[in-house]
This record gives structure tokens, C-alpha cells and sequence, in this order.
């Protein structure tokens, strides 16, 4: 939605004290150095990169899933983050798909990285779903030791969040939390508008002890170019995720 920069500023005014930046076709996002430099100017970690997977950045890092985690890993490596989240093969990947049955374990240890699975959802067409990736049910999630829990894309798939938290909880190392507007796509809707119970299951994640991390992953369209109306409201969403959580406001 908006370079790098600006990005930085608007979360650091919001109080973030932590990122998770996608690899995008914007240089910065490519760059070790570029993410360390605004890093260090907006006193902001990054913790987690997200590798290119979207239809946008197909051809970022290569078209091919194994090259864009290989390079993925490394930017990590470069700036110190230890978590790379990853979309799950299409159907038709099969060289993807033997790669996370057969070396993902291996390239984890050696690279001593985590690659985090991320929970996707059908395209709906004309009232019925469309399933492309090989990956969406909880049942499917459980191949993975790491797993990315989507908020939005559950919703989209029709599975409860609290009960897809309870029975992936001993695997899920990072949580992609919006609300999602119920119809039928994937809204990623501020926390407090829209269908899904985000307060119950921050009250859940936050009984439960959960280690891992959270990212606000929110269309912020409305507000993008009004930066003091952004910062309000991403400051609202932090602020609103933490007291749910029960973790004190300057967390």
C-alpha cells in the first residue's frame, strides 16, 4: 500500500514495536540493508519475514517456491530475523509439495530458521469453493511443525478461530490477527468490525501462554493517506489486541 518508509514511521507513531515485512517488488523489502537502516531510524525489529507468495509478487525471488524461500531465508539471516512465513503449494506444485514431506526439517535445522506454514482458503464462486492450494483445513495444517494462523483466512474457509487455535495451539509460532467482514473473502477488517469473536479468542491466545508472535495484518485503505487518522488508528487496534491479550499497553 505504501513504501517501506512510510510504513515504518506510521507504526512507530502507533507504538509497534516490531514488524513483519513482505517481500514485495519495492526494493527496500529486498534489501538487508535498506530494512536494517529504516529499522534502526524507527526503532522497529523485524521479527518475521514474510516470504513473496501473493499473485502480486509472483515473480519476486524467482517464480519458483524453493528459490523464494532460499532468498527469503537469507535477507533473513542478513537483518537476524529466525521466522519466515510461507504459503502452502497449489495442487499442481508437486516438486513444493515433496519439498515440505521431505527436506523442509532439514533446511529448519540447518539454516536454523523457522519456516511457518500459513493457513490459506478457497475462492468462492458463485456460492461454491474453489480449493487451489493443497493446504486449508486444520487437519492439513497439522503436517506442519510451524504454522502461520490467519484470522481472515479461516473465516473465509468457514472454520471457527478459537477451535482452530485450540487444536493447533502446540504448533502455531505466529498469528496473522484481523477481523473479517463475512462475505466471503478476505477483508482482513479491523478488530473490532466485522463477523468473527477476535475478542474471545485474544482472551484464548492470552490464557493459553501463547510465545509466539502477532501481526496486525489489516486493510488500512481508509486511512492510508491521512497519516495522523492512520496512526489513530492503528494505535486503537494495538491497543485493543493488548488488553484482550491481558498484556500491559506498553507491551
Amino acid at each position: 500500500m505504501l513504501p517501506l518508509g512510510q510504513v515504518f514511521e506510521a507504526i512507530s507513531k502507533a507504538g509497534f514495536s516490531g514488524a513483519e515485512v513482505m517481500v514485495t517488488s519495492e526494493r527496500e523489502s529486498q534489501d538487508p540493508h535498506a530494512l536494517k537502516a529504516l529499522a534502526e531510524d524507527f526503532g522497529i525489529e523485524v521479527p518475521a519475514i514474510h516470504a513473496p507468495f501473493l499473485l502480486l509478487t509472483r515473480r519476486v525471488f524467482s517464480t519458483d517456491p524453493l528459490e523464494k524461500i532460499k532468498r527469503s531465508t537469507e535477507l533473513a539471516q542478513e537483518i537476524g530475523s529466525k521466522l519466515i512465513i510461507v504459503h502452502p503449494p497449489f495442487h499442481w506444485q508437486r516438486s513444493y509439495q515433496r519439498w515440505l514431506r521431505n527436506d523442509l526439517d532439514d533446511f529448519q535445522s540447518t539454516e536454523e530458521m523457522t519456516i511457518a506454514m500459513e493457513n490459506m482458503f478457497p475462492l468462492w464462486i458463485r456460492g461454491r469453493g474453489l480449493t487451489v492450494h493443497s493446504t486449508t483445513g486444520i487437519e492439513d495444517m497439522r503436517k506442519f511443525d510451524a504454522v502461520t494462523l490467519d484470522t481472515s483466512h479461516l473465516a473465509v474457509s468457514g472454520i471457527d478461530i478459537i477451535r482452530a487455535y485450540e487444536e493447533l495451539a502446540d504448533r502455531i509460532v505466529h498469528i496473522h490477527l484481523s477481523n473479517n467482514l463475512g462475505v466471503g473473502r478476505d477483508s482482513h477488517a479491523p478488530l473490532t468490525q466485522g463477523v468473527l469473536p477476535i475478542a474471545a479468542f485474544l482472551e484464548r491466545v492470552g490464557r493459553s501462554g501463547y510465545k509466539g508472535t502477532i501481526t496486525l495484518e489489516l486493510d488500512i485503505r481508509p486511512w492510508a493517506s491521512n497519516p495522523v487518522k492512520l496512526a489513530a488508528m492503528l494505535r486503537e487496534n494495538r491497543e485493543y489486541c493488548l488488553e484482550k491479550l491481558g498484556a500491559p499497553a506498553d507491551a
